[in-house]
């Protein structure tokens, strides 16, 4: 396996970010995620015009569009590995009581 690191660059908002990266799948998870912070910022531009002091508020607002975004998705329960266990456990038991 192949443990070179890669170098990388991606822009948001014209601000060239230099970057190390594991492989390539992590490459473009970072440059998705460079796409994703650049569209959120395109958006919030057109939204709030000239309504914010400075540019500085449009990545502070994008931010913490994305913090609340992952707190949100970190806080949902998934119970489906639980509920499947149950019924597999409710099919054994059923099956160890028909004998």
């Amino acid at each position: 396996m192949d443990n070179k690191k890669l170098n990388i660059t991606v822009s948001i908002d014209g601000i060239p970010l230099s970057l190390t990266v594991a492989n390539a799948e992590e490459e473009k998870i970072y440059r998705d995620a460079a796409s994703l912070s650049q569209a959120r910022i395109q958006k919030l531009r057109a939204i709030y015009k000239d309504n914010v002091p400075n540019d500085k508020y449009y990545y502070v607002m994008a931010m913490l569009n994305t913090a609340v975004e992952s707190v949100r998705i970190s806080n949902r329960n998934d119970t489906s590995p639980f509920l499947e266990m149950m019924e597999d456990l409710e099919k054994e038991i059923d099956q160890h009581f028909k004998k």
